[in-house]
């Protein structure tokens, strides 16, 4: 006994299968899409350390002094503990006392909790009770600028903060919210919230 297949049968199984090829092949793409989603928002998988944010040095009670080109001393820098990161070239500095040496008579300085200075010592950010100090030069008196920030443009000689600030100089004092100071021209901005107090 034979079986032959119904001409009828034929047409209705390539119908069938013209219907599902394009379903059956947008579903394989929507998987496919899926798992690329997934894979790309995994986190990185660590190989020998290369995404990892570990400091390569940590230097404790260290006194560091930087000279210009002259051999006379720039500035310099002393901390509780200095933390060298590899993979953006930075350093983080607990308890930073940061000096400013002038041709004669004491350095400026500035204190602050924290210090955080891009590779080549530019540019700090400066958190925590930040307060610079000015001694008194050509007898006007010393200069104390307190803030809970300070990012601090150190060629150029230039701070800012977007939050509170206050400079005291004698008895007379200003305070305000958004400061900016360039020590060159010796102009300082504070943006508002401005109030103060100016004794002769």
């Amino acid at each position: 006994m034979s079986w032959k297949a119904s001409p009828v049968v034929q047409p209705v199984l390539r119908d069938i299968f013209t219907a599902a090829f394009p379903i059956g092949l947008l579903i394989v793409l929507a998987a496919l899409s899926y798992w690329l989603g997934v894979v790309a928002a995994a986190d990185p998988v660590d190989i020998g350390g290369r995404f990892r944010h570990d400091p390569d040095t940590i230097i404790r009670q260290f006194d560091g002094v930087s000279y210009d080109e002259r051999g006379m001393r720039k500035a310099g820098l002393i901390g509780a503990e200095l933390r060298h990161f590899p993979d953006d070239e930075s350093a983080v500095v607990q308890k930073p006392f940061m000096r400013r040496f002038a041709a004669a008579g004491e350095p400026a300085t500035v204190t602050a909790d924290q210090a955080v200075m891009n590779s080549d010592g530019s540019e700090v950010d400066l958190t925590g009770n930040v307060k610079a100090y000015r001694p008194p030069q050509n007898g006007k008196p010393a200069i104390t600028l307190t803030a809970p920030h300070m990012h601090v443009l150190v060629d150029e000689e230039r701070a800012r903060t977007p939050g509170f600030a206050k400079i005291q100089q004698g008895s007379s004092w200003i305070s305000g919210t958004g400061f900016d100071a360039d020590n060159v021209t010796q102009v300082f901005n504070f943006h508002s919230n401005v109030t103060g107090s100016y004794k002769r």
